[in-house]
């Protein structure tokens, strides 16, 4: 009773206390890490995720309105929390395989997951005594989540101003030739006790000023009002310049999926910015028709996101990295085609069913994080089972398939793939010509050296070049250009075409060896000789030029001219550019 008492008050005295459990049992976790006990490992990180997390949501929620069920909720979400960090360490591959690096894809999506996690449901946890017939008060969750991240930056100011006077305390000191302070502020004892303590307090300061805080969320949410409005005419002047260039341009940038989900993003920002908890219409009919009618385009966005991750997924197999960005596409349709349906469904609240769908989304964004670290969607697993299903399969040859990795990048889900391909029956089509490749991989000890070794496997005695059209031989004196092992892994690719209207071909040249550079135009020179005279186009990814080489055998091109001239000044020659 007496414990219940004290975090009803809020007295500066509990921070303190919470600071420095949590920071004792980080350095003690520190302090007596087992390198080579997995299970001892996992129940000391189980133990250190569990303090902090129940510290940081007591640092929230602590006051006149904590309850039972609030300290219930805090103990579920530490219990959550430790029970991913046990599994996190325990399927980490074997500490002997330093190179292996998949148990860091996993180490560093948790770390970054887990600040998603617990930002999304502490306002629910701080909401849950404001219910309503056990509903949630929109305008409660909204609030919270603004107020939070303020609270946030100000508590991480104090502790970064802090540990910057600790750092000039010591500078000056040193200066003067005393190292004492150095010795007792530079360790690993000091700054775990003393900076959760500083960055407790200053979750006490910012949650103490609340009309600080108030004002600081309001100041954003003008940011909101003004950047809106911009954002939706943007995203519509976007949407309507596709019908006209075509979605091609977007596949050929190999980067658009981020570009997309960032303009995705910035309308689910601003638009929450501006409808704060939907008591109070923001804008007049023309801004606010603007705002729907950017809503309605999400949806395209969305698509586009899904088919162009689908594409790639689809060409070159499963990673961890395309796995993580389509689950960020999946989450972005979801968000897009609920506020579509906010749009197109009236109610006497302007755009109000955001309310029930941002609620809705959140949950299911919670969800996924606490799946994806878990065995049911480890993306490692997902992975290696999807890329081994492309070489049983025949999707992709022996020769191209990387074993690398799944030895070094996979984790342990990729050895495991490894040892299902060594225990191939023998009657197996694969099986005698995957014995070379797994031996090589064993061999390596990084997947820098397993790359050397691929790149030095399987290079022809003379260039391999061909003509993008037709079947005609390459001229001897081109080849003599090529460097001693270029074109001899790869087949490189020439087009032929007349750039300088002199009647007589130029060579394009698709380098297909390097990993990034722009086809080189050839000409042959009156004494026979071919002299490269620069590029075309800019530098191009070999995924890129793959598919540029596929374009040029499919669809018909042709010459163009330069809308300007060049400029030359004396042996200077200044080439347009756009």
């Amino acid at each position: 009773m007496h414990i219940r008492q004290l975090l009803k008050e809020n007295s500066p005295l509990v921070y303190v206390l919470l600071g420095l459990v949590s920071g004792s049992v980080v350095w003690l976790g520190v302090s007596f890490w087992p390198k080579h006990d997995p299970w001892s490992a996992a129940a000391i990180l189980a133990v250190i995720s569990a303090v902090v997390v129940m510290a940081l949501t007591l640092m929230f929620t602590i006051g006149p309105r904590f309850t039972r069920q609030l300290g219930v909720l805090t103990l579920l979400l530490g219990g959550a929390f430790a029970l991913v960090s046990v599994w996190l360490i325990v399927q980490l591959p074997d500490p002997s395989l330093s190179a292996n690096r998949g148990g860091s894809v996993l180490t560093v999506s948790w770390s970054l997951s887990s600040v998603v996690l617990i930002y999304i449901l502490l306002p629910f946890i701080q909401a849950w005594p404001g219910r309503h017939q056990g509903r949630y008060r929109y305008r409660d969750l909204y609030c919270h989540s603004w107020d939070n991240f303020f609270i946030l930056l100000v508590a991480g100011m104090l502790t970064l101003a802090y540990w910057l006077l600790m750092v000039l305390w010591v500078m000056l000191f040193k200066m003067v030739g005393i190292s004492l302070f150095e010795t007792l502020f530079f360790n690993v004892f000091f700054p775990c006790l003393s900076l959760p303590v500083v960055f407790s307090l200053g979750i006490r300061l910012a949650r103490s000023h609340e009309k600080i805080i108030g004002a600081l969320r309001n100041i954003a949410q003008s940011l909101c009002f003004f950047l809106m409005p911009l954002t939706a005419l943007i995203t519509l002047i976007f949407a309507a310049s596709l019908p006209f260039t075509g979605l091609q341009p977007v596949w050929d940038t190999g980067y658009s999926t981020p570009i997309l989900l960032c303009l995705i993003g910035a309308n689910l920002l601003f638009v929450n910015g501006i409808f704060q908890d939907g008591e109070t219409r923001p804008y007049r009919s023309t801004l606010a028709h603007l705002t729907e009618v950017a809503l309605l385009v999400l949806p395209v966005y969305a698509v586009i996101g899904v088919y162009s991750v689908y594409l790639r997924i689809d060409q070159y197999g499963v990673t961890p990295n395309r796995f993580f960005l389509m689950v960020l596409v999946i989450v972005a349709s979801c968000y897009s085609f609920v506020y579509t349906l906010a749009v197109l469904r009236r109610t006497p609240v302007w755009l109000g069913t955001i309310r029930q769908g941002n609620q809705m989304i959140a949950l299911l964004i919670c969800l996924l994080i606490l799946l994806i670290h878990s065995p049911l969607l480890n993306p490692l697993a997902w992975s290696a089972r999807d890329q081994l299903n492309r070489l049983l399969s025949e999707k992709i040859s022996a020769q191209d398939f990387d074993f690398g990795a799944l030895k070094f990048h996979f984790g342990s889900p990729g050895l495991n793939a490894l040892q299902h391909l060594r225990q191939l029956p023998e009657h197996e089509p694969l099986a005698e010509s995957l014995q070379t490749w797994l031996t090589a991989v064993d061999e390596a000890t990084s997947y820098y050296q397993w790359k050397n070794h691929k790149q030095s496997d399987g290079i022809a005695d003379q260039p391999m070049v061909e003509f993008i059209e037709g079947n005609g031989s390459v001229p001897d004196g081109f080849l003599q250009l090529l460097g001693e092992n270029q074109c001899r892994k790869n087949i490189c690719y020439l087009l032929a075409a007349d750039f300088d209207h002199d009647g007589v071909d130029e060579l394009l040249f698709f380098d297909m060896d390097d990993r990034w550079v722009a086809p080189d135009l050839y000409d042959q020179q009156d004494d026979g000789l071919w002299k490269r005279e620069g590029t075309v186009g800019q530098g191009l990814n070999k995924e890129r030029r793959h598919e540029l080489i596929d374009r040029l055998k499919q669809q018909h091109y042709r010459l163009v001219a330069p809308p300007y001239q060049a400029l030359q000044v004396g042996e200077d020659i200044y080439l347009f550019e756009r």
